[in-house]
């Protein structure tokens, strides 16, 4: 199988963690993620990847000011494999608004 995108979205990030990507079998790259922050004033947020029992923080309490757009990731890439979750939360419900685009399929 080829290489296909894919984008995880979450448009209202709240108090209640939201999963916006699981990986499907195989191997795939984060190519980028980016969060805005659409409360009104300076909030943080978080962003994990589980993968099974780990959890690795990619922002923990990440403060974003208001109506700003931040690269979570930086411009670096994150391997993602069968079953990784991408998951977001934030202290305030509709703060945030998040995208995650991923290659899937990368090693076919």
């Amino acid at each position: 199988m080829a290489a296909s995108f894919d984008t995880g979205v979450a448009a209202a990030v709240g108090t209640t963690e939201a999963t916006i990507y699981t990986a499907p079998t195989g191997t795939h790259l984060l190519m980028g993620m980016i969060a805005t922050n659409t409360f009104g004033s300076a909030v943080g947020i978080d962003i994990k990847l589980v993968r099974g029992s780990d959890t690795i923080w990619l922002a923990h309490n990440r403060r974003i000011d208001p109506n700003k757009t931040e690269d979570i990731l930086m411009g670096t890439k994150l391997s993602l494999t069968t079953g990784d979750l991408l998951k977001v939360k934030a202290p305030v419900d509709n703060a945030f608004s998040v995208i995650a685009t991923v290659t899937q399929d990368v090693l076919t």
